[in-house]
């Protein structure tokens, strides 16, 4: 038995995780499982962003990081080198995000989903239509849902990042990130971005 397999069973026996870098050799495939997960220049959360990448894209894995286990180096699928968080990586492509459509469910891409919009939308015109027609509290909730939607629309990513810097956050996506083929830069307006 290998060192490594050795190491992947006793952490399995102490039941600590196992990653998904303990199954994959060098130059092996991971799947990215986050969205927006960042690829960045070196192993530390305020590195340069190299790429941002989305649930079910592949990258090429190098190893870890000899400093801090933490990160590991990859290369990302535009064949740019840099270094992704070690939970935003898994040796399985992410599930599909099922939805129901005509009485069945179907399987869709993640990525498709998220930029369909249904995946950051409060109420589907189903469940408005409904609580509105149960009246009552059910009413009251679609209206405040509702109200919280469009207030939560009309927050900017310059505000959000503005806000975690003043809160000490770690900063997921920055304002000036490249996210698709839109780039939103700090004090240019973001018209349909979202």
């Amino acid at each position: 038995m290998t060192k490594r397999r050795m190491m992947g069973v006793l952490l399995l026996a102490l039941g600590l995780p196992v990653t998904g870098a303990w199954a994959v050799q060098k130059d092996g495939k991971l799947y990215v499982k986050a969205r927006n997960t960042r690829v960045l220049k070196s192993p530390l959360p305020t590195a340069d962003v190299v790429a941002v990448l989305q649930p079910g894209q592949q990258v090429t894995w190098k190893g870890a990081d000899p400093k801090n286990k933490q990160w590991h180096q990859v290369t990302e699928p535009g064949g740019k080198p840099g270094y992704v968080f070690q939970t935003n990586l898994s040796t399985k492509p992410p599930n599909m995000e099922l939805v129901a459509k005509d009485g069945g469910t179907r399987a869709i891409d993640p990525a498709a989903f998220v930029s369909s919009g249904a995946a950051v939308k409060a109420l589907s015109p189903g469940a408005e239509k409904y609580g509105n027609e149960k009246g009552g509290t059910s009413a009251k909730a679609v209206k405040q849902i509702k109200a919280l939607e469009d207030l939560a629309n009309k927050v900017t990513p310059e505000q959000i990042a503005e806000h975690v810097r003043q809160a000490g956050l770690f900063p997921v996506v920055a304002p000036n990130t490249t996210v698709g083929p839109q780039k939103v830069a700090a004090g240019k307006s973001t018209k349909g971005a979202k």
